[in-house]
């Protein structure tokens, strides 16, 4: 059977109450119904939700000092058998037979008992102990002994302290503000805390965001590390020591009197937070609780939000990194945009109750109609606040006043009436002087036409002025009409009463000596609002005295606009993407701070021209020069985010301080910067419209100029800072990079494209040119009609290895040397065997001798050479030196022919039939068994078409990363590689092979190489941008016996004009042509004068 449910009166399965959630009609509490309200007979109600707390008492055992539990369910005195050892009693142990039986029905048998002496409070007794084996087990000092020990007392009559004290209070008067402050000092002193705990939601699909620590600048350091350590005492903050999902940024405002304040950058943050969407209280709520009531007073929470503790999980979404590790907030940080209705939730929750209170965000009204009642009220609202720990600000109490302004409008035992100062800077507009003036004044009545009755009527007598041929002349008919209608703007219907269910817009504008702003709704004004600026402000940059208009209007409109979505417009373009940048990225000092005295608005800042901009527009500039505001303290500190972060040392940011002031440019854009940018790029000095296209990213902080956190280079010192930013000898793209990150100017990439590509340094080492499509050698029709032939060395021997590129035989004959003789007494008998092939593909050294062509001339076939240092144009010799090397390595030199003949009886790779199939149209005999039908021949027509599409899907898969490189020209400047780096030289004229050209080096020597060793080069006679580069006149000149003749480049660039045939016999009759004498070897002469003669040895070589 279940017992009735005290929260719903009925019986119910545990966890299954129908009251959870549902507020009381009595009470207006959750979680219960009225039947069972304990409070409805109740007139007061005093909640004290203060922590329970364990009662403790350290007793002095056998000289040790020892912490006690009281525990008056306890029947008997228990110590821990660790805690015993450590005593020097010379008492025995005594056996024990108790069973311990702990709450929750667990029991406990004890080690034994045993009676030890202690002292408290100058008393000296003896006590009896179960001594358990337990660690886990306290010190417990039963009920007998807490008693014994006057530690507890028996009480008949509970009094009711807070009762007590509300009675007293009560019959307190307080004659002043201070006064009533000087008597409850504690609710003003300190950091308050909200009992319970909330939670900030975030989307399922956010982002996680993890910022690295900004850096803080030396003298900062010590003053954060003191304002970490007061705001962890204070329990504001905590030390993070594992790592965490989600890191902010701070920010460190230095204020003027050396103090810091810490601000969250919540930019990240704030993108994924769900908001709660609390319903804020409305004007019309506020009308029957506020009008016609006699005495007033306001408390407004001091460090409102600190005051509401997080949970643990929305704690470490509040983490955020410092040079001295991680924190995270354990009270709700200033800037989260679902602070606002977390804020009157939990304030609603706590002080809603009361009748006669009031709370609209972080202020609490008392409304009543006597003094009695009001202090009746607020002595209630001063307990409650006690109980919960809740601080108020003692500088914004409002104690007891007659009336009280809120939401546009005053109360007080009248009634209700619109606020003066909603209309006051209208009340206040001077008189036009001119006709510029009179139309500012026109263009805001004319935007207003849709709610002015009779619009044209009430400002013809204004418009005549205008008129082309009528003269100014201000006369009383007119001053009377301006007059009529400045009272009917600050009237109904012009004038609209705020609804909290429009959306609210607000318009902001600065002129140089004034501020002005208006809250709209659908179009319709509800307040007007404008200042003078200080003497200060007037020295503000046009863009910070825009921005500060913003923020003196939302600071005149708070009541109206916090906690929801606003849409502000700006005639100031630049002002909408400072509010999208994080903190950091918002360069003047001043930007910052005031951005982050907007921080806990919903803005929405949206571009407007001017010339629509009527009404802020006119109030800015004819404003009311009675609204003076004292220069903001906030304003003078410095919010440490770039200029002391910036890594330059003094003499350096002077050279740019300095180079910037001369800076034409640069010069025109700091004015600009103060001033405001033209409409167009026409009206701008040719000298700046390279920053015309940046101009809303560009600032200017302590004589330099920024692109967004990017310092723009004076252009007298972008040579220097091109060469330190190339220090290194990166890339293009990692150069370009490099630049994003600290410097800027107008083409700045094209600069590091031109000096990168004129770096003779970076040429030099730069890396290999892309592979090009693949270029396959056509197979024959006929078997050996053409041959790969090439020659390997293993185990100290050299091997002649000769191929056939249809059957794909293979040949393997050791060689005595490599000489051309050699050689050719060893094709000869496969010749014999097989026949003259028609085309022999091969390398260089030693089948470009005399003797091969003489060889291959006698012999009638063709010798064609793959270019030097470019093995893969003879794939097909390289893959059978590899072979004839795998069989060596694997068989061994004397099985060598063993291995060459099972080589030939297998089918080669995605074939089905073997080389000697292809070759001699028969299976070969071999070690293996075989039958004799197999060994028949059988001839096989189709082979080739097999190899052709096994050629044609090598092709395919080696071409999906290749690209076609442009031809080069005859005298064209190049790059070649030698070994792993590139040097300077001359296309002399293209060879006969494909992407084969013949090429004048640094040493003057003619040489053929491929298109892969080959790249252009952008390197000019530029010594300013590149220190590297050596003048290529000097580098390339030839200094052969006849130098004067056979320079291959010349200052005007013309081609190189050499009548060179591709056969071997004219290019080296070309050679020792231009070295005077065939017997002769050239002599090259360095560029240090020393004599390089070429080695004999190779003159029958082409190298």
């Amino acid at each position: 059977m279940f017992r009735s449910c005290w929260k719903c009166n009925r019986k119910h399965v545990k966890g299954k109450c129908p009251a959870y959630g549902k507020r009381c009609h009595s009470c207006n509490n959750l979680n219960h119904f009225s039947v069972v309200c304990r409070y409805k007979d109740v007139k007061d109600v005093v909640v004290d939700e203060s922590e329970d707390k364990e009662w403790n008492k350290t007793l002095i055992i056998e000289g040790q000092p020892v912490t006690f539990k009281l525990d008056t369910g306890a029947e008997v005195n228990v110590l821990p058998l660790s805690i015993f050892n450590l005593f020097k009693s010379q008492s025995k142990m005594r056996k024990c037979n108790v069973v311990l039986k702990a709450f929750g029905g667990a029991t406990i048998k004890p080690v034994g008992s045993i009676s030890l002496n202690y002292s408290v409070d100058n008393l000296n007794c003896v006590i009896d102990f179960i001594i358990v084996a337990n660690p886990q087990v306290r010190p417990l000092l039963g009920i007998n002994e807490c008693v014994k020990l006057d530690l507890i007392h028996f009480v008949n009559d509970i009094e009711i302290p807070n009762k007590n004290k509300l009675d007293q209070y009560m019959n307190m008067a307080f004659s002043s503000k201070d006064e009533f402050i000087q008597n409850n000092v504690e609710l003003f002193e300190g950091v308050g805390k909200f009992k319970g705990t909330c939670k900030i939601n975030i989307k399922n699909d956010a982002t996680l965001v993890v910022r690295p620590p900004r850096r803080v600048p030396l003298t900062v350091k010590p003053k954060l590390e003191l304002k970490l350590k007061e705001l962890e005492s204070q329990g504001i903050i905590a030390k993070v020591d594992q790592p965490k999902e989600w890191v902010s940024n701070i920010v460190i405002i230095e204020k003027a009197n050396v103090t810091i304040r810490i601000c969250l950058d919540p930019q990240d943050l704030n993108k994924v937070i769900k908001r709660e969407h609390v319903l804020i209280p409305a004007i019309e709520e506020f009308l029957p609780k506020l009008t016609n009531k006699s005495v007033y007073s306001v408390l407004d929470l001091k460090d409102g939000i600190f005051q509401i503790p997080l949970d643990v999980k929305s704690s470490e979404l509040c983490t955020f990194s410092t040079p001295f590790g991680c924190y995270k907030f354990s009270r709700l940080p200033m800037g989260i945009s679902c602070a606002p209705e977390i804020f009157q939730k939990r304030y609603q929750e706590k002080f809603g109750d009361i009748q006669g209170v009031l709370i609209y965000f972080d202020d609490l009204l008392i409304a009543a109609n006597s003094i009695k009642e009001h202090d009746e009220i607020l002595a209630k609202v001063v307990q409650r606040a006690k109980s919960l720990n809740i601080k108020f600000n003692k500088n914004k109490v409002q104690f007891r006043v007659p009336e009280v302004k809120y939401l546009g409008h005053v109360f007080n035992v009248a009634g209700m009436c619109p606020d003066p100062e909603r209309v006051k800077a209208v009340v206040e507009l001077k008189e036009p002087k001119n006709k510029l003036e009179l139309q500012r004044v026109l263009g805001m009545l004319n935007y207003l036409r849709r709610f002015v009755p009779h619009f044209s009527t009430e400002t013809a007598a204004l418009r005549e002025l205008l008129k082309q041929k009528v003269e100014w002349q201000w006369l009383e008919l007119h001053s009377q009409t301006f007059k009529e209608l400045k009272n009917l703007i600050c009237d109904a219907p012009v004038l609209g009463i705020f609804d909290s269910n429009k959306p609210i817009t607000l318009q902001a504008d600065s002129s140089k000596d004034g501020l002005g702003c208006c809250l709209l709704q659908n179009g319709q004004p509800i307040a007007f609002s404008s200042r003078s600026l200080t003497d200060s402000e007037k020295n503000y940059a046009q863009i910070e005295k825009e921005f500060l208009s913003i923020l003196f209007a939302v600071n005149k409109f708070h009541y109206y606009i916090y906690g929801r979505e606003v849409e502000v417009l700006t005639d100031h373009k630049p002002l909408v993407s400072i509010m999208n940048k994080n903190i950091v990225n918002v360069l003047s000092n001043r930007l910052e701070r005031i951005k982050i005295k907007l921080l806990k608005y919903q803005l929405n800042l949206k571009y407007l021209l001017g010339k629509f901009m009527h009404i802020a527009d006119l109030l800015s500039r004819s404003f009311n020069e009675k609204e003076i505001q004292i220069d903001d303290e906030d304003m003078i500190g410095t919010v440490h985010t770039l200029t002391k972060q910036l890594q330059m040392s003094e003499i350096k940011k002077r050279e740019f301080k300095k180079a910037t002031l001369k800076d034409q440019g640069l010069k025109k854009v700091q004015q600009y910067w103060e001033t405001g940018w033209p409409s167009s790029i026409d009206k701008v000095p040719k000298e700046a419209r390279s920053y015309f296209r940046f101009r809303h990213e560009l600032s200017v902080e302590q004589d330099l100029v920024f692109l967004n956190s990017r310092v723009v280079v004076p252009v007298s010192l972008r040579k220097s800072m091109l060469l330190l930013l190339h220090e290194a000898h990166c890339g293009v793209e990692k150069s370009k990079a490099r630049a994003r990150q600290v410097i800027f100017w107008p083409n700045i990439n094209d600069d590091i494209e031109k000096m990168i590509s004129t770096c003779m340094v970076c040429e030099r080492y730069r890396p290999q040119t892309i592979k090009e499509p693949l270029i396959s050698h056509t197979i024959p029709h006929l078997p050996y009609e053409k041959i790969g032939i090439d020659i390997c060395d293993y185990g100290g021997k050299s091997y002649l290895v000769v191929g056939c590129y249809l059957t794909k035989w293979v040949y393997v004959v050791q060689l005595r040397n490599k000489s051309s003789e050699e050689v050719i007494n060893k094709l000869k008998p496969m010749f014999a065997t097989h026949g003259i092939p028609k085309i022999m593909i091969c390398d260089n050294v030693p089948f470009s001798s005399w003797e091969m062509k003489k060889f291959s001339k006698e012999w009638c076939f063709e010798i064609i050479t793959s270019s030097p240092r470019y093995p893969k144009s003879n794939g097909f010799a390289e893959k059978l030196v590899g072979i004839a090397k795998s069989l060596l390595r694997k068989a061994g030199p004397e099985k060598l022919y063993e291995a060459l003949l099972e080589y030939r009886c297998t089918p080669i790779s995605g074939m089905s039939v073997s080389p000697s199939q292809m070759l001699l149209s028969r299976k070969l005999r071999t070690k293996l068994p075989i039958t004799q039908t197999e060994l028949q021949p059988v001839v096989h027509k189709h082979f080739r078409e097999g190899l052709i599409k096994k050629q044609a899907r090598t092709k395919l898969y080696y071409d999906k990363q290749a690209h076609v490189r442009p031809e080069f020209i005859s005298g064209q400047k190049v790059m070649v590689r030698v070994g792993t780096q590139w040097e300077p030289a001359v296309i002399v004229k293209k060879h006969s092979t494909p992407r084969s050209y013949l090429i004048k080096n640094k040493n003057g020597r003619i040489v053929r190489r491929n298109k892969c060793h080959i790249c252009k080069t952008n390197i000019q006679t530029n010594k300013e941008l590149n220190p590297d580069y050596h003048d290529l006149g000097d580098e390339w000149s030839i200094c052969s016996n006849n130098t004067q003749d056979n320079g291959l480049y010349h200052s005007n660039n013309n081609p190189v004009n050499l009548n060179l045939n591709t056969s071997h016999t004219t290019f080296q009759n070309y050679y020792l042509h231009n070295n005077n004498s065939a017997s002769s070897n050239p002599v090259y002469i360095t560029r240090r004068g020393r004599n390089v003669n070429r080695p004999s040895r190779y003159d029958d070589y082409l190298l």
